[in-house]
């Protein structure tokens, strides 16, 4: 999935971006950071970085010069390459929880724990959790992100289907759509990430102990619990409630959708403006269910990823990204990105007025039924491991038989990790 590379031409990117845009000569007040992301396939957000940075501009004399990389592949590649460096950017986008330990060994990125203290009613202590690294708190979030399912409304009114609250409902909406010539649910293969997205959804519909357990390593890939809940997915992939998939869920989400190619779509709340609303599809034409456990005695859970920025150690001007951090991860600076994004405020002070109908519903829903936050898997597993286990899990989407074997070997990756021997 994502390994480090030689990527050092790619360090000329960084330093003229801070050539043209961090000259020192610039008075303090007119001073731009560079910020570094992987959403350079999704326009929505080099955009709305670049809002952000204008605002923050206007409220601290910090802005922000925006730098996409198309695949999160060259991302990383960029990264590794240039953190250690002084042509480091101020800030970047990386993942949390497991994934952010990596920048901490190395010695990448900065210490954060006395800005989050400032905010320590503003933020939840799961939230704060997923940035802890050995009790320090490193990087800060600029949403926060549920994943529901999304369907298409078209073809929901047309067939008289209503969004399922039970797993047999789920399963007799599949059934109907199927019968309908209309193909269930979207799956696709592409950046191999995609993989995990069922898999996790599969574990936490069995049990939500058993999927953190898995992600801990206190239990096993071959546990009979992981086996059965996966059955459940492969059960979905033989009756072909999938596309095929080669689709991409991102660069072709909203031709899918306009097509009624497929009828849902299970994803985070990012996609439905940085991916379905973007690409031309009508908004009436959205709706979202939070898809009901396949065992009724594993409740009301929703996965959840958080988006985070670092603040790089080495960088030329980072007093001012930390300046930066301060302002986002207060209630007015995590608002002001999250409106212009359309996204879920991760400051629980942070008003959600501004949030289209679909998602408030969405965020109420979540708070009223007490739904159990669980952190995306590929977070919330060692990297090692999850970029290992998506090309396993990869597998298995395409010939589903081997649902035994790719579980045996992913469990042996597994073992090899915590051994501490290369997988």
């Amino acid at each position: 999935m994502i390994h480090p590379g030689r990527a050092a031409p790619v360090l000329t990117v960084f330093l003229l971006c801070l050539i043209l845009t961090a000259c020192p000569q610039a008075p303090p007040e007119s001073l731009d950071v560079t910020l570094a992301h992987d959403k350079g396939n999704l326009p929505m957000f080099q955009e709305n970085f670049i809002k952000q940075g204008e605002t923050a501009r206007k409220a601290i004399g910090v802005g922000i010069h925006a730098v996409p990389s198309i695949t999160p592949d060259l991302f990383r590649h960029q990264m590794m390459a240039g953190l250690p460096t002084d042509q480091a950017p101020e800030l970047f986008v990386w993942w949390s929880s497991f994934r952010a330990r990596e920048l901490v060994d190395h010695n990448f990125v900065t210490d954060l724990t006395d800005v989050w203290d400032k905010y320590a009613d503003d933020y939840s202590p799961d939230m704060r959790a997923a940035f802890t690294v050995d009790g320090k708190v490193y990087g800060f979030p600029y949403v926060v992100e549920y994943w529901p399912v999304w369907y298409n409304r078209k073809i929901f009114d047309r067939l008289g289907l209503h969004a399922p609250t039970t797993w047999p409902e789920f399963i007799a909406v599949c059934e109907r759509l199927k019968a309908a010539g209309v193909t269930p649910i979207l799956s696709s293969l592409q950046n191999s990430w995609p993989a995990f997205i069922w898999f996790e959804e599969m574990l936490i519909g069995e049990d939500p102990a058993l999927y953190e357990g898995l992600c801990r390593g206190t239990t096993a890939y071959t546990d009979p619990r992981v086996i059965k809940a996966c059955r459940v997915w492969k059960g979905m992939i033989d009756k072909g409630y999938f596309t095929d998939p080669s689709v991409n869920m991102l660069t072709n989400g909203g031709h899918l959708w306009n097509s009624e190619s497929c009828a849902m779509t299970l994803c985070g709340t990012w996609y439905y403006s940085s991916v379905l609303t973007a690409q031309g599809v009508d908004e009436k034409d959205i709706g979202c269910f939070i898809l009901p456990s396949h065992n009724p005695a594993a409740g009301n859970n929703i996965v959840f990823e958080v988006g985070p920025i670092f603040t790089a150690k080495n960088a030329p001007h980072a007093d001012a990204a930390r300046r930066l951090a301060d302002w986002w991860m207060s209630p007015r600076g995590n608002a002001s990105f999250a409106t212009v994004h359309q996204s879920c405020p991760a400051n629980r002070k942070a008003d959600t007025d501004y949030l289209p109908p679909i998602k408030r519903d969405l965020l109420d829903r979540i708070r009223a039924d007490g739904y159990r936050l669980l952190n995306r898997y590929w977070e919330a597993t060692p990297t090692p491991i999850s970029e290992a286990a998506v090309l396993k899990l990869g597998e298995f989407i395409l010939k589903p038989d081997s649902l035994e074997q790719v579980l045996s070997d992913i469990e042996t990756i597994a073992e090899a990790h915590r051994a501490g021997e290369t997988p």
